[in-house]
């Protein structure tokens, strides 16, 4: 065959796919997907890299986001091929210019077959730093019938920089994902998605993103309800009290000048004129700089994290979010809020690192207090730290019960403030809540200390999310299996019905999920192991003397706990 027959014959082909491929007119544009088909061969379509948001770049850095300029010409969305800068990454997909979602749907909308399918909406963890929506495949979710769809935020300083006053006021990671939501809300309808039944969910940082979410008023009819796994706003790293100083500290390593000068102006001006990347790496040397197990951020506080703004035009949040939650300014939407069983071993995989740190608590018991109980005379930090030590090991050393003390990291990162976000939430709107304690092959965890359960964090995801030849586990137990068919359908039936059992079902042994009330004093859940099982009272044995621990303190106005 000729090279003109082979070019005219590649036009062709190249012609025959554009015809094909999937497109979408937006109000701000055409856009352009492709076809996909899950590991069922389920067909869908695939839009990746769509704006819904103007680059903040330039005069914009440091800005709340706005919505993106119109275009004529279709959108290539076949690709999302950057992240938002994260720490510790150095990856050449890194961008400023990040603010894209993907959307995923099983079935497109036409003039003669109208489509309004349940939506979801997944917000990525990785702790204010790190994680994109690049890469997040939920083919299970999709093969469901269910819309789905991951977004990028901005991350570290460039969204969550805050000088604690009107000039950088922060949380402009939490104001994209809002624009995000409201971009979903407003366009979802033209991939098939029902706009009226938005689900968001997120895992970790993720999760206390929507947990967020759940207590603005700006997003009240944007989503009928949410997922949370691992996280909420009450966690004690989902909070920053000392933005302002972290952001001078951070710009004087490139401009020694700020180790003095306190102007927030000055600051401003001089960081929206430095590169990009070299913002991103002063917030590492920052972070390196600080380190240390005092101050370890999954236990007090993460350096780049929502903050408590003072009052401007774009706010996202002006008050304690533990005050908010506890007077019901929430949305109340339907949620479904839970952890996995010992969140803290994916902190501790190492035994020889877990058994010094435990060391260096039991000769710093102050460490061991969380700083959200304000209690800055350090021999009353030293008794409160004797006093949490006791819940855990009745007086002796945490080194000589690593598994307490592994039970000690997950309940002050995680397990502690999920409960009581829980607890609070379920007064004013419908609450079902789980613990995921299945420790399967497909969750991968590795460690296990005598005394402490045996699924980490993050665990769960594993289960969830899956693309291609990955979804395929039926080289897995046969409880893998059956686990991830579960939460799958635990997840897309709240989504559709929100409500996790919504009838009987064989393959949830036809168990009716209780509401978490806790008006009688329990607190009803379901336990996610190699079956279902209905319990009360999640971390029995250490909760209860947390809350007796913070309400001996004598007052209550917390933002974490």
């Amino acid at each position: 065959m000729s090279k003109v027959r082979l070019f005219s014959l590649f036009i062709l082909l190249q012609i025959g796919t554009l015809l094909a491929a999937p497109e979408v007119q937006l109000p701000d544009g055409p856009i352009r997907g492709r076809e996909g088909s899950t590991f069922t061969d389920k067909q869908y379509y695939i839009f990746e890299k769509i704006p819904y948001a103007t680059p903040p770049v330039g005069e914009l850095r440091f800005k709340a986001p706005i919505p993106p300029s119109s275009w004529d010409e279709p959108l290539d969305t076949v690709n999302l091929d950057v992240t938002c800068y994260q720490q510790n990454a150095n990856s050449d997909a890194e961008s400023e210019d990040c603010l894209y979602i993907n959307v995923y749907t099983p079935q497109l909308p036409s003039e003669d077959e109208p489509v309004a399918l349940p939506v979801m909406l997944y917000i990525h963890g990785g702790g204010f730093i790190g994680g994109s929506g690049r890469g997040v495949h939920a083919e299970r979710i999709i093969n469901e019938d269910v819309v789905f769809a991951a977004i990028n935020y901005r991350l570290g300083p460039f969204g969550f920089m805050s000088t604690q006053d009107e000039v950088i006021p922060g949380n402009n990671g939490l104001k994209d994902q809002h624009l995000a939501l409201q971009w979903a809300h407003d366009n979802i309808h033209l991939f098939g998605g029902d706009p009226d039944k938005i689900t968001i969910f997120g895992q970790s940082a993720g999760s206390a993103s929507v947990a967020y979410h759940l207590i603005n008023q700006n997003s009240k009819d944007l989503f009928r309800g949410a997922i949370l796994q691992s996280g909420s706003f009450l966690s004690p790293w989902a909070f920053q009290r000392k933005s302002k100083e972290i952001a001078f500290a951070t710009a004087a390593f490139l401009n020694d000048t700020f180790q003095t000068n306190s102007d927030s102006n000055a600051l401003l001006e001089f960081l929206q004129g430095v590169d990009a990347k070299s913002l991103d790496v002063a917030s590492e040397q920052y972070a390196n700089s600080v380190r240390n197990l005092q101050t370890t951020e999954i236990l007090q506080g993460f350096y780049w994290a929502p903050v408590v703004e003072v009052k401007n035009p774009d706010a996202f949040l002006t008050k304690k979010m533990y005050g908010l939650l506890q007077a019901g300014n929430v949305v109340g939407v339907p949620i479904l809020m839970g952890m996995t069983s010992e969140e803290g071993l994916a902190y501790n995989q190492n035994a020889d690192t877990t058994l010094s740190q435990l060391t260096s608590f039991d000769e710093h018991l102050d460490w061991l207090v969380p700083n959200d109980m304000q209690v800055p005379d350090e021999d009353k930090r030293i008794e409160v730290g004797r006093s949490i030590r006791d819940i855990y090991t009745g007086g002796e050393d945490l080194a000589d019960h690593v598994g307490d003390g592994v039970r000690y990291w997950s309940d002050q990162s995680f397990t502690r403030s999920i409960i009581r976000h829980a607890e609070f939430y379920s007064t004013f709107a419908e609450t079902y809540f789980y613990q995921f304690s299945h420790d399967g092959e497909l969750g991968k965890s590795k460690v296990h200390y005598d005394g402490a359960e045996h699924v980490g964090h993050s665990g769960d995801n594993a289960y969830i999310f899956c693309a291609g030849s990955g979804c395929d586990v039926s080289g897995y137990p046969e409880a893998d299996q059956i686990t991830v068919d579960r939460v799958i359908k635990i997840w897309t039936n709240f989504a559709k019905y929100q409500n996790p059992t919504p009838e009987p079902s064989e393959l949830l042994q036809n168990v009716t999920w209780p509401q978490v009330s806790t008006e009688d004093g329990d607190f009803y859940y379901v336990d996610i192991r190699d079956g279902l099982e209905i319990k009360n009272h999640p971390k029995e044995k250490t909760y209860s003397k947390w809350v007796e621990l913070y309400d001996s303190l004598g007052f209550s106005d917390f933002d974490t706990f």
